[in-house]
């Protein structure tokens, strides 16, 4: 893991953790009116799974954070690269999907990772102005999301212009053409 600094300087300070455990993503959300109830009600698809992944997540973070100081503020910016590690299904063997492009979907994985982390490493998800993201299966490394998230100084100093009164600059000497009327 690694981001580039170039377009937020250096960071003012990281964290690194991992959660382990098969990552859930964030389900998709079904909204349905009951008439007897006169209200819409909104269900999320695996509402159990998504809690008991977030609580890990949240909790890992806050485990990272005892005894260490660590900023949360409005005036921040934040990154978070996630790699995420999943277990291969028995009935794919390696030589017929390298990769995991089946579901679960890389942007729903990340909004569960950012929904837990809110109010805990930052307070509003939407300071996140930059996410590395992957998924791949296990290969020497543990199922689960290996997280790293960096705080950045989202001012600058404001450059101040002299407070004095500049006087307008001299115009240069003019030079008087040769007339030699004057001699």
């Amino acid at each position: 893991m690694g981001m580039n600094t170039t377009a937020y300087g250096e960071p003012l300070e990281s964290i690194s953790f991992t959660v382990l455990g098969e990552p859930s993503p964030e389900g998709s959300t079904r909204a349905f009116y009951i008439p007897k109830l006169n209200r819409t009600v909104t269900t999320h698809q695996n509402q159990s799974q998504l809690n008991a992944w977030r609580n890990r997540v949240a909790t890992e973070a806050q485990n990272v954070l005892c005894g260490r100081e660590w900023t949360t503020d409005r005036a921040s910016a934040y990154t978070v690269d996630v790699d995420f590690v999943l277990v291969r299904p028995p009935s794919i063997p390696v030589h017929r999907r390298i990769h995991p492009t089946v579901k679960p979907d890389i942007d729903k994985l990340v909004r569960a990772i950012n929904d837990a982390l809110t109010g805990i490493l930052f307070p509003d998800d939407c300071q996140v102005v930059s996410i590395r993201v992957s998924k791949d299966y296990e290969g020497g490394r543990r199922p689960g999301a290996y997280i790293h998230v960096s705080r950045y100084s989202n001012v600058r100093e404001k450059v101040r212009k002299s407070s004095r009164k500049r006087s307008p600059p001299s115009p240069p000497p003019e030079e008087v053409p040769f007339d030699p009327r004057d001699d």
